[in-house]
């Protein structure tokens, strides 16, 4: 019984989906016969090459107004009355109205005679528009994509469509078919799309190569002799390529064409409101513009100002070079343009204005060791170990670096700019004068490469004294000069105190603090300033702060690598003014840990040192502020 109902279902299934499968296909083929039947123009009008749009009128001796369009390189261009590129959105809105163009119903051309009608009563003898359509053909496809060749130049045998006058009720247009056989009922949009004015149908856009795809950027200037600047991308840099081969700023390039592509036609000049040539300054241009992409290049000449100068911008005498396009002539229209006074700076100026002004190109992740000298100092040399620490050798046994100081150290000379191109190909005795027979630095840098083998970037500073006070840096196997910063010398110190750890000693957790006391260092057998027991019992916020960093002391930054009698306070050399003694549980080798404290001066400097480490450091903050409270705003007081 069950297999029979599973069979009786089974059976129905198949009829439902046979009926569904044999009723819709015939619908389906009915609805597209039936809007096949409505569109006015098949598929030649689905790619085309060429367009030509004759508007009538007034009069009936005026010649008509002809605009042509032609496709080149994949791109849409005015062929007349102007060579000039078109507007992407009108050519795209009136290929849409004419490959997509529906009748809302049609009737036969020889039915007219028989009702005593003419093509005159719907306005067909003479149309208000024609338009000439060209379709591409297959070459003429391939050399869009080559973009090698204008796509009219291999095109097919044209067809014509006539759009009439306008019916009383409902505004519809009526067209003639290109064969001239039927008359089509169409919507209205047809003739909105294509009665467009010639400033509507030509692009006011100049350069049309976003920055992504820009390969190259190429500036000439008219004076006489003048070098010219040529810019390259090198994967994701820009380099230099003339007059000289250096990095470029890739910032401030790709913002420069990013400006250019924001360029836009202020205003058309035509053949009779030109001005003379002498007067555009087109002749020879102010600047010549070319900027190159995938397989294209557009160049925009740049003449004299057309108005006066505005705070922002000035309106200069422009036009396209379209030499660059293949197979075209140079179209000879003027223009107007207002270009921002940044932008013309920029590239008036590009030689320094696009140039990298960073002196280093470094990757402080690649750097493995670093070696810093200086005339009549020992040399420092910091290295990177396997752990990913920093280590200075040092004479007698290396010291742990301050991580955050050696990688302050390597972003600074990362980011180390050029206030000044001094010179670009100096001379050995230039060098000489600059002080680079004897530079005031020389910072050895060693760098891992994932690929090869390691590789070492050497930067050079130097002071050439005799009342030029600035600094000069160069790297070695590069001609460049560069003026920097005056400070860079300080940033760049030869000692070790300045890298190594500010981790002046940490106690175990095995290790208790059980008694701390600060005295008058001279006064020490006078009573204690401080004397305080450890216990169980809450210390008071000070001593609570103070015990927490002396058992794990930094120091803010060591000044000395020994231990003085004497130490600058103010400015005047001042003996030690207090000592600070915590006692220590087990009592190790020394018993207690001892420092030296020097009187405060101003609000975040006070000295500390150390004899048994021979040290002299500056505190930081939070034990300043406990030492504060403890010496200077408490009165003297025994602490049990």
């Amino acid at each position: 019984m069950r297999s029979k109902f599973t069979l009786l279902l089974l059976v129905l299934n198949l009829g439902v989906f046979g009926y569904i499968l044999f009723s819709e296909r015939p619908w389906s083929a009915t609805e597209k016969i039936d809007e096949n039947r409505r569109r006015v123009l098949g598929p030649e009008a689905a790619d085309l090459a060429a367009l030509e749009i004759s508007a009538a009128t007034d009069g009936a001796e005026a010649a008509p107004r002809v605009v042509r369009l032609e496709r080149r390189g994949g791109t849409w261009f005015l062929a007349s009355p102007l060579d000039w590129p078109a507007n992407d959105f009108a050519v795209r809105r009136i290929l849409n109205e004419l490959q997509f163009l529906e009748n809302e119903t049609s009737f036969s051309v020889s039915d007219l005679a028989r009702n005593g009608q003419t093509l005159a009563d719907y306005g067909l003898d003479r149309p208000r528009l024609v338009v000439t359509a060209t379709p591409a053909t297959q070459a003429t496809r391939l050399s869009t994509i080559d973009n090698d060749s204008p796509a009219a130049s291999s095109a097919a045998a044209p067809f014509v469509l006539k759009i009439g006058a306008t019916a009383a009720v409902g505004g519809r247009l009526y067209v003639l078919s290109p064969d001239g056989r039927r008359i089509h009922v169409v919507a209205p949009t047809l003739a909105s799309a294509l009665d467009l004015d010639l400033a509507q149908l030509r692009s006011d856009q100049l350069f049309t190569i976003p920055v992504f795809e820009a390969r190259a950027l190429s500036l000439q200037s008219g004076a006489a002799n003048s070098a010219r600047t040529r810019l390259r991308r090198d994967q994701s840099r820009w380099v230099f390529e003339a007059p000289i081969t250096t990095r470029a700023a890739k910032t401030p390039v790709e913002l420069a064409v990013n400006d250019l592509n924001a360029l836009r036609v202020a205003r058309f000049l035509s053949a009779e409101n030109a001005p003379a040539a002498e007067a555009t300054g087109l002749a020879a241009p102010r600047l010549r513009v070319t900027l190159e992409g995938n397989a294209r290049r557009e160049t925009l000449q740049l003449g004299l100002p057309a108005s006066p100068a505005g705070a922002d911008s000035v309106e200069l005498y422009a036009r396209l070079d379209w030499r660059s396009v293949p197979s075209s002539a140079e179209r000879p229209v003027l223009f107007t343009v207002n270009v921002p006074n940044s932008l013309l700076a920029t590239l008036e100026q590009a030689q320094t204005s696009l140039r990298e002004k960073r002196v280093l190109d470094l990757d402080p992740a690649r750097v493995t060791g670093l070696a810093v000298s200086a005339p009549g100092l020992p040399d420092l040399r910091i290295q990177k170990l396997d752990s990913g620490a920093w280590q200075i050798a040092a004479s007698a046994s290396p010291l742990r670096a301050d991580p955050a100081v050696v990688e302050r150290l390597l972003q600074r000379l990362q980011l180390l700019e050029a206030v000044r191109f001094a010179s670009d190909a100096p001379s050995r005795p230039e060098l000489e004068n600059l002080g680079f027979n004897r530079p005031e630095r020389v910072v050895a840098m060693q760098l891992a490469s994932p690929q090869g083998p390691a590789s070492e970037l050497v930067l050079e500073l130097a002071q050439p004294g005799g009342g030029d006070s600035a600094v000069y840096a160069r790297v070695t196997g590069q001609p460049f000069v560069y003026a920097v910063p005056a400070d860079t010398l300080e940033q760049i110190p030869v000692a070790a105190r300045f890298y190594r750890d500010r981790a002046i000693f940490n106690l175990p957790e095995t290790v208790k603090i059980t008694r701390l006391v600060i005295r008058r260092a001279d006064a020490p057998y006078a009573a204690p300033l401080l004397d305080h027991a450890v216990s169980d019992a809450a210390p008071p916020a000070a001593v609570a702060t103070l015990l927490a960093a002396l058992r794990d002391l930094r120091a803010k930054a060591i000044v000395r690598e020994d231990y003085p009698a004497t130490i600058p306070v103010d400015g005047v050399e001042k003996p030690w003014a207090y000592t600070l003694e915590a006692t220590l549980e087990p009592a190790g080798a020394s018993g207690a840990l001892k420092l030296s404290l020097g009187e405060r001066a101003g609000g975040a400097t006070q000295l500390a040192g150390s004899a048994s480490l021979g040290l002299v450091f500056t505190l930081e903050q939070p034990v300043l502020d406990a030492l504060w409270a403890l010496l200077y705003r408490s009165p003297a007081a025994s602490v049990p």
